[in-house]
């Protein structure tokens, strides 16, 4: 197969998409003529953004409308597609599944990245919400299988966001700590001193920083062959392993809840329909860690380009580190 050479990130504005784009701006800084083109798709009409690292054109596409999303593919020669769309099964689903229509149809296009961009989806059987990124897998096994050779696509898996470690610091500009994620804590609520944990703490973690997502992203479009799983890791810890460095850097006991499965149960939201639509997604994960449904079991990317990612001990240090 070829290398990526124009690539377009579908969502490219939102938290991680952004994040993404980034990664390819830099990728096309740092190695010129390794990427052509680097643009972002939009539900939106909006002006080229300015990320770090430069602009990227901004194009809108109706995702209910296959045929909008292929104009733009056709016209600008795209030949790699990076979802990261983020939105409700109802939309997401069928949105995904235009723009791979859209992009089967346009010969340039011979990458495909659905939104993973998490845990694999796959191996998460106790979280009912990962089943929205099912489909858009099969559609896309099927595609590759009917163009050996010619189209080939991986999912982009990270485990957890390295980033919630940083909610509530105090540094300054230790918003930075998040990127251009949500402002929310994960497991750790540092600010409190406070560890909330499925199970016993000795499952492993696969933890990334979403700036490091982006350039792994990045790297990848240079394989000359993308594997079906594209996992990464900035670090492989246990829960009680994370929790024992941040104790060790802030120099404060945290207070330990251990959840037990009644425990999570307990806390979802009744409603068949929550709102938000992914409220009880986060004790989903819990309740598969404590099924030992293996989140993630490689680190491909890690192996396969030069990306040196942030461990959990030097975020840690960074954000939550004394002066």
């Amino acid at each position: 197969m070829v290398k990526s050479q124009r690539v377009a990130v579908a969502g490219g504005t939102g938290g991680i998409g952004r994040h993404v784009v980034e990664g390819l701006l830099a990728l096309q800084k740092r190695s010129p003529g390794s990427l052509s083109a680097v643009i972002v798709l939009s539900r939106s009409k909006r002006p080229d953004i300015e990320f770090e690292g430069g602009r990227a054109p901004v194009y809108a596409v109706d995702y209910n409308d296959p045929t909008s999303i292929e104009k733009v593919l056709s016209e600008l020669h795209i030949d790699t597609i990076i979802s990261t769309l983020a939105c409700e099964p109802s939309i997401f689903i069928p949105a995904q599944n235009h723009l791979l229509a859209a992009a089967l149809k346009v010969p340039s296009v011979h990458r495909f990245a659905p939104s993973e961009f998490a845990p694999d989806p796959e191996q998460l059987v106790s979280a009912p919400l990962y089943q929205m990124k099912h489909p858009i897998l099969k559609s896309l096994r099927e595609a590759k299988a009917e163009r050996p050779g010619k189209f080939e696509f991986t999912k982009f898996t990270c485990g957890i966001f390295m980033n919630y470690f940083g909610f509530g610091n105090t540094k300054d500009e230790g918003h930075k700590a998040h990127g251009h994620l949500a402002d929310l804590p994960y497991m750790l609520d540092l600010s409190k001193q406070m560890a909330d944990v499925p199970g016993d703490g000795n499952m492993k973690c696969w933890v990334t920083a979403a700036e490091d997502i982006g350039d792994f992203v990045a790297e990848a479009t240079q394989l000359e062959i993308w594997p079906e799983e594209c996992t990464m890791s900035g670090d492989v810890l246990t829960v009680n392993e994370i929790i024992q460095l941040a104790e060790k850097i802030t120099g404060k006991k945290l207070q330990v809840k251990h959840n037990t499965r009644e425990d999570i149960e307990a806390r979802k939201v009744p409603d068949i329909n929550p709102d938000p639509w992914y409220a009880n997604l986060y004790l989903d994960i819990y309740i598969c860690y404590i099924n030992n449904e293996h989140i993630q079991k490689t680190s491909v990317l890690n192996e396969l380009t030069n990306v040196k990612p942030i461990t959990v001990e030097e975020f840690l240090e960074k954000w939550w580190g004394k002066e």
